[in-house]
C-alpha cells in the first residue's frame, strides 16, 4: 500500500487507479472492491455471483455490441413475462465477510416497456426471528400511470426484529415522517424533489450509485442512529440521508445483494439490463464521474 499525500493530482490518481491500486488519502478508510462484474467473458454467473431465472423469465449475457454498454462484449439481460407476481430472475452476490456498510455502482437500462421490479435489494442475515432489509425498487403499482419509475428507498426503522419496508424515504421529499423513529433527528435530503420517472428511462443506459450503511449497536442501550442511504442517478443526487435507525440491534449484518428479483402486477413483458456492477466497502471507487452511454449506430 502506498502512503499518499492528500494533495495528489487528478492525473496521478487516475494513473494509480489504472494500475489497480487503492488510494488511502488522509485518514480515510481504503476503498476495497469486493466484486466487479462486467460480463466481458460471457459468463452468466461471475465469480461470487449466482444468476438465474424461473417461471418464464430468462437471464442471458448479450453478445450484441450494438445493445451492450459502450459496445462491450457482454451485458446482463433479464426478461420478465406477464404474470401476477413472483421472482422471475435474480442476480445474487453473497458477501464473503460480515459488513454493515456497502457501496454499489452500476449501469442499468429498461429499453422496452417499463414495469415494476425490486431492482436492487439488500438482505441482512436471517436468524430465524428477523432481518434488516433495504429495497431500491421500481414501482409496480402504476401510481400516476408511471410503472417502472424509481421513487423511494424502503427499509425498517428497527422497532422490531423484522425490518423490511415499514419505513421509506420518498425521492420527492413527501411524508418525511415515514422514516420512522429517527424522524426529527436524522438529516434527510432529497435534492431533486421528484421521482426518476419511467419516461426518463427511455431506451438508454443509466448510471446508479447506491450507499447503504446500517446503524450501529448491539443492544437497545448502545444502539446509535448512524445509518445512511445515498442514491445518485446519472450524476444527480436523489437521496442523501444520515442519522437513521434502519436495523434492530439484534439483526445480523448484511448478507447479500440481489438484483432483479420479484416482479408483480405486470401489464406486459419487459427487460432489465445491468453492466459494470461494482460493490465496494470504504467508499465509491474514484474517479466516479459516469462515462457516457454508447451512441446508437448510424442508420
Amino acid at each position: 500500500m502506498f502512503k499518499l499525500s492528500s494533495r495528489i493530482s487528478r492525473t496521478s490518481t487516475v494513473a494509480l487507479l489504472a494500475l489497480g491500486l487503492t488510494l488511502s488519502v488522509a485518514n480515510a478508510a481504503p476503498v476495497k472492491t469486493l466484486t466487479f462484474a462486467d460480463f466481458e467473458d460471457g459468463a452468466l454467473s461471475p465469480s461470487g455471483w449466482v444468476v438465474g431465472a424461473q417461471h418464464g423469465g430468462t437471464t442471458t449475457v448479450s453478445a450484441d455490441t450494438s445493445k451492450n454498454l459502450n459496445g462491450s462484449r457482454g451485458s446482463l439481460r433479464a426478461t420478465y413475462p406477464i404474470a401476477p407476481g413472483d421472482i422471475y430472475a435474480w442476480a445474487v452476490y453473497k458477501f464473503p465477510e460480515s459488513t454493515n456498510d456497502i457501496y454499489l455502482d452500476f449501469w442499468a437500462k429498461m429499453p422496452g416497456p417499463k414495469q415494476g421490479v425490486k431492482f436492487v435489494k439488500i438482505f441482512g442475515g436471517y436468524d430465524g426471528a428477523g432481518y434488516a432489509n433495504t429495497t431500491f425498487g421500481l414501482d409496480y403499482t402504476g401510481a400516476d400511470g408511471d410503472y417502472g419509475d424509481m421513487y423511494q428507498v424502503s427499509f425498517g426503522d428497527g422497532s422490531a426484529k423484522a425490518n423490511d419496508t415499514a419505513a421509506v424515504i420518498n425521492f420527492n421529499g413527501s411524508y418525511p415522517q415515514w422514516i420512522g423513529r429517527s424522524f426529527g433527528k436524522a438529516n434527510v435530503e432529497t435534492p431533486q424533489k421528484k421521482r426518476f420517472s419511467a419516461a426518463e428511462w427511455g431506451s438508454d443506459w443509466h448510471h446508479f450509485k447506491l450507499h447503504v450503511k446500517y446503524n450501529s449497536g448491539t443492544t437497545a442501550e448502545n444502539e446509535v442512529a448512524d445509518g445512511e442511504y445515498f442514491v445518485e442517478i446519472d450524476g444527480k443526487v436523489y437521496v442523501s440521508a444520515k442519522g437513521l435507525f434502519n436495523r434492530h440491534p439484534s439483526n445480523l449484518p448484511i448478507e447479500r445483494i440481489e438484483l432483479l428479483n420479484w416482479a408483480q402486477n405486470g401489464k406486459e413483458p419487459f427487460e432489465v439490463w445491468y453492466d459494470d456492477i461494482r460493490i465496494t466497502t470504504g467508499g465509491f471507487l474514484q474517479p466516479s464521474a459516469p462515462k457516457p452511454p454508447a451512441l446508437a449506430p448510424a442508420k
